[in-house]
C-alpha cells in the first residue's frame, strides 16, 4: 500500500530533464519576446515539481505547500522589476 503513495521519482527526474532540455532550446530564440516569459514559466514549473516531491510537500501538511508556493509565485514580479530596473542602473 505504501508503495502506491510514493512518486516515481524516475519520471520526476525525467521530466525535470526535459524541461532543462526545452530551456536550452528556447535560450536559442531570438525573439526575446517569446524568450523570456517561457523561460519564466519553464522555471517555476520545475521549482513547483522540486517543491512537491523532492521536499516532499505534497504529502505533507498543506499549509507548507501553500507558504512555499506564495513565496514563489510572489518571487515573479520582484524578478521582472529586477530585470526592468538593473539594465537601467548599468
Amino acid at each position: 500500500m505504501e508503495a502506491k503513495n510514493r512518486p516515481n521519482y524516475l519520471l520526476i527526474f525525467i521530466a525535470l530533464a526535459v524541461f532543462t532540455l526545452v530551456e536550452t532550446l528556447v535560450s536559442y530564440v531570438q525573439q526575446e519576446a517569446v524568450k523570456l516569459p517561457t523561460l519564466i514559466v519553464l522555471a517555476v514549473v520545475k521549482v513547483l515539481l522540486v517543491l512537491l516531491y523532492f521536499m516532499h510537500l505534497k504529502l505533507d501538511s498543506k499549509v507548507f505547500s501553500y507558504l512555499f508556493m506564495a513565496g514563489c509565485v510572489l518571487s515573479i514580479p520582484l524578478i521582472l522589476v529586477l530585470m526592468i530596473v538593473m539594465p537601467m542602473i548599468v
